[in-house]
């Protein structure tokens, strides 16, 4: 009898072995599907650290328009004559979960909109400008802002966590028809392995603010505020007391952070101790832009391929999107092709060229195995990359109003960006698109309205600043 019961038992263990196993693999499963269902997140601009704007989200073969939200024309820091600098030219949405979270630069404002319904969530105010992609991270969104300050705000309601000032003080100045801070934020954050990086001051002579931060602690793990001042060559050959002037977005390179300097080449610094390791200020004047994309051994600056080791450059080569070792980019004016650099980057290596039209805008981003485009007159389109099996082609064709500055791919959706300041949202099913206009609030009835009014009468005055 005791044997038998000891074989129940070890049945009746194995049993339950076999059922918990069972459930964790069907549990699993729907996790997967579940995951695969919600989509992924589009945490930063252009996706990744590394700025390479390809993501695993795999969006649906057909989209049809399910909302578009008409937001202020666009305010950027330099003018169009400036076109290596136009970094915050429109708005430049990242996504997590069910939100889509939007800074501006025009109201000051970063706010949160349902991804389903473009309906507003929350809205939280800055002093200054947002001019740069906000970072999602985990329940945290850190937004950089003209006042000198990063935010760290909570992702679900908007509410304050915590602000870092960015440079020695909170002093103020005029700036782009705008009160700033004196050191405004002009590196734009990046994340990368649980870490912020971002820079303030665009005035070498006035100091110069690299920090990386714990994104879950808010603690500094390290600052750099020595390297605007490094005694150096200038584009004309003249020495100076100076250094990189953050301007773009800033892009993590393996152990490198690399800091653009709008204009000019990237600088490099030890991404884990803040060191100064490189800027070729001199050697390469204004051949650089204020947009960086790395991946591998090698950064890409102004169609140029520079080598992360040095910041060398080592060859010419087109690359707007790059996924793992595959690089795409426009071949020319209707040609968006797909390479991998050969031995020292020195020859590309075709692997699939599609001819899309006369009215090639700009290769935006790749998502699943579709690369995601704009062209003339507000054509959007998805073009399947070539295989053994099959040729590349346009797979999907969408229209939008005014001309497309960006997109984002996240939760199964296609958000595009127009420089008109709008944001259309194409996703699966057909539906009758929400539409939200511009709203333009006029001032709370009472007292202070009145005052204001008054005011304005005896001076005469309709051009100034508001403080």
């Amino acid at each position: 009898m005791p044997n038998d019961a000891y074989r129940l038992t070890l049945t009746s263990h194995k049993a339950y072995n076999f059922d918990r196993r069972l459930y964790a693999l069907l549990f699993a499963a729907i996790w997967l599907l579940s995951g695969v269902a919600d989509g992924h997140d589009w945490p930063m601009w252009r996706y990744d650290a590394g700025r390479r704007a390809a993501s695993p989200e795999q969006l649906p073969v057909e989209m049809h328009l399910h909302w578009v939200r008409e937001l202020p024309p666009p305010k950027p820091a330099w003018p169009k004559s400036q076109y290596k600098l136009q970094f915050d030219m429109s708005y430049e949405p990242v996504v997590a979960g069910k939100s889509i979270f939007v800074g501006s630069m025009v109201s000051d404002t970063v706010t949160a909109y349902d991804t389903d319904t473009g309906k507003e969530k929350w809205r939280f105010y800055t002093d200054g400008p947002v001019r740069f992609a906000p970072v999602a991270y985990k329940d945290k969104l850190y937004a950089a802002s003209d006042d000198g300050y990063l935010y760290c705000l909570n992702a679900d309601n908007g509410s304050l966590i915590r602000k870092f000032l960015g440079g020695p003080g909170p002093n103020k100045v005029l700036g782009n028809d705008r009160l700033i801070g004196m050191w405004p934020m002009r590196g734009g954050p990046v994340l990368h392995e649980g870490v912020v990086y971002f820079a303030a001051g665009i005035w070498p002579f006035m100091g110069t603010f690299i920090y990386a931060v714990d994104a879950d602690s808010g603690e500094i793990i390290w600052e750099n505020t020595g390297s605007g001042s490094i005694y150096t060559l200038q584009p004309h050959s003249s020495p100076a007391f100076a250094g990189v002037a953050p301007q773009g977005y800033l892009t993590v390179a393996g152990d490198k952070l690399l800091i653009s300097g709008g204009r000019s080449v990237p600088a490099a610094y030890n991404r884990h101790t803040g060191e100064f390791l490189y800027y070729h200020l001199n050697k390469y004047g204004k051949a650089g832009t204020s947009e960086v994309i790395a991946s591998g051994d090698y950064f890409f600056n102004y169609g140029t391929v520079h080598k992360v080791s040095d910041g060398l450059a080592v060859s010419v080569a087109p690359a707007s999107v790059i996924d793992g070792d595959t690089i795409i980019g426009r071949k020319s004016d209707d040609v968006i092709t797909a390479y991998k650099l050969g031995p020292e980057a020195k020859k590309a290596q075709e692997q699939w060229h599609v001819k899309v039209s006369s009215d090639l805008g700009e290769i935006h981003l790749k998502a699943g195995s579709r690369v995601y485009c704009s062209g003339g007159e507000g054509a959007v389109f998805g073009v399947e990359g070539g295989s053994d099996d099959s040729p590349p082609r346009i797979s999907w064709r969408g229209k939008v109003d005014g001309k497309v500055s960006g997109m984002v791919a996240a939760d199964g959706k296609l958000f595009v960006i127009t420089v008109e300041g709008r944001i259309y949202c194409f996703a699966a099913g057909q539906t009758e698109p929400r539409r939200y206009a511009l709203e333009r609030k006029p001032l709370p009835a009472g007292s202070r309205r009145i005052r204001v009014k008054r005011i304005l009468e005896a001076t005469g005055q309709k051009d100034g600043y508001c403080l």
